[in-house]
């Protein structure tokens, strides 16, 4: 089957100049006659992460008709089934339950307002807010288990309202909405590697594909042209292990930082749909994850098990033996107070993390930190000052200091809440930590719709849609913990919605 004008334009990569040059595989300018299409869906969504799997299931239900899922990897979920589980629930049965009685959307918002510094889209946050339970019943009815009782307050939030999966990571909500997508009809394809979008006009009509493509050699696989009868998905993630392209848009990033995400999240598709007049936004803004381990890779179990850190324990600098942060503080600010500990080098000096061993043994996420040795069990004050090289006599006054803190409920010294703080009396569960880059505020400009905006004219881009990471400006400045999740699925149920009012229209 032929294209109706019989010329499509491909690429337009030269546009973006330098910038796309930074990305290997970014189909430059170029022209090619009559397209010959191997294949056509009606909708095709591009990732397979959280937004892409519940846009991929929403859209099949929606009744628009067939739906093509093409993933670059080898494996479906990307960065979302290696992450933490964690999903934002304001009024979820759990806290509920608990007597949590005066959250709301709006509190949440509230708590993102904060975050964002100013620089958030609060319709866009409140639309996500508002479409949270739609999001937790989305997991429940597909399979997804939480966490028994499970249902407590993250760093930025005011409220207790953050639940987990029941093995704490993202792979438990992705399994179990591939199966579901793969139940109901929706088509998924590995190994699927986007080389340019083709256009007719302003009108996204298909895509150039290289099948079997085995990342990262772009010289693997064969190219086939797809043609979306009805739209596309973006929903491919951020670009934080693309170093060439953070370098570009935010030289002040310390190169040397670790990355929380998988190897594919180098943003190509990003700068593919910005060299056909996509408007970017807030690219520089790339957030670091402030519960990063230096003794583990990637995203590891330091999220999980700083979960309880942050809340039971405190952080010490090694330099002086003295806190330095708020420990329930946002990401940024707690990224930004742990990246001051520098040796006279200018070599990280990494602070510690410690809470009492005895109330934790057996829980898994002290289990697993002990395991692999990202932790350790340590009897006493003395030991810890020996093990990482504090000055014992100042840790001891300092943790004599926190503890009455404890007892009067009450931080002077940085204003953290302190209703979950405990007692420090050993043995206790120690962890180094330092900031990984762990997520990409910036991206693609869309409508609340979830319709990407084109720069030049500031109206949509016919057809092209995109949601999760790859979109910018919704968080602002930083992101709250938990509120990724949140973002994805619910976005995946508000795109099968656009897309099928545009389909009527």
């Amino acid at each position: 089957m032929q294209d109706r004008r019989g010329f499509l334009k491909l690429g337009a990569g030269a546009a973006l100049g330098g910038l796309a040059s930074t990305m290997p595989g970014t189909v430059m300018a170029s022209e090619c006659g009559e397209i010959k299409w191997d294949e056509s869906a009606d909708v095709i969504v591009v990732g397979s992460g959280f937004a892409g799997l519940s846009a991929a299931l929403n859209v099949k239900r929606s009744g628009v008709g067939s739906v093509l899922v093409l993933e670059k990897m080898q494996v479906i979920g990307g960065n979302s089934a290696i992450n933490g589980g964690w999903l934002a629930i304001p009024k979820n049965p759990t806290q509920l339950a608990q007597g949590v009685n005066d959250d709301s959307p709006e509190e949440l918002v509230k708590d993102q307002i904060i975050s964002g510094r100013g620089m958030q889209n609060e319709a866009a946050l409140r639309q996500i807010a508002n479409r949270a339970l739609d999001a937790y019943e989305l997991c429940i009815e597909t399979g997804v288990k939480f966490r028994k009782d499970f249902n407590i307050q993250v760093g930025g939030h005011n409220k207790a309202r953050a639940i987990r999966t029941q093995h704490g990571t993202g792979g438990d909500i992705t399994t179990k909405l591939y199966e579901a997508g793969l139940k109901e009809g929706v088509d998924y394809r590995l190994q699927h590697y986007i080389e340019d979008f083709v256009m007719d006009g302003q009108k996204i009509i298909g895509l150039k594909v290289r099948k079997n493509y085995r990342f990262p050699d772009l010289k693997t696989g064969s190219t086939v042209f797809i043609k979306a009868n009805k739209g596309v998905v973006l929903a491919n993630g951020g670009f934080a292990r693309n170093m060439k392209l953070r370098e570009v848009v935010d030289p002040s990033l310390d190169p040397t930082l670790d990355c929380t995400n998988a190897l594919g999240a180098t943003g190509e598709v990003t700068l593919t749909a910005m060299a056909h007049g996509a408007l970017p936004v807030h690219m520089n803004l790339i957030q670091t994850g402030h519960w990063g381990s230096p003794d583990e890779g990637g995203f590891g179990w330091s999220n999980a098990l700083l979960s309880i850190g942050w809340h039971q324990g405190v952080a010490m600098s090694v330099l002086n033996g003295k806190r330095f942060m708020n420990e329930r503080a946002d990401r940024k600010t707690c990224s930004e107070a742990i990246m001051k500990n520098r040796n006279a080098d200018g070599s990280p000096a990494y602070p510690v993390v410690f809470f009492n061993y005895d109330n934790y043994a057996k829980d898994d996420r002290v289990v697993r930190a002990l395991r692999d040795k990202m932790a350790w069990k340590v009897d006493s004050l003395d030991e810890i000052a020996t093990k990482f090289d504090i000055p014992a006599s100042e840790l001891k006054r300092s943790v004599v200091e926190y503890n009455k803190h404890v007892k009067a409920r009450k931080d002077p010294l940085f204003n953290r809440k302190m209703d979950t703080a405990e007692e420090l009396t050993g043995p206790f569960v120690v962890s180094r930590i330092w900031p990984k880059v762990h997520y990409c505020m910036g991206g693609l400009k869309t409508d609340l719709g979830a319709r990407v905006l084109d720069g030049r004219s500031m109206e949509p881009i016919k057809n092209l849609y995109a949601i999760g990471e790859v979109t910018g400006g919704v968080h602002g400045e930083a992101r709250l913990s938990s509120t990724s999740c949140l973002e994805c699925l619910t976005m995946g149920i508000v795109v099968s919605e656009t897309i099928k009012s545009d389909v009527q229209a």
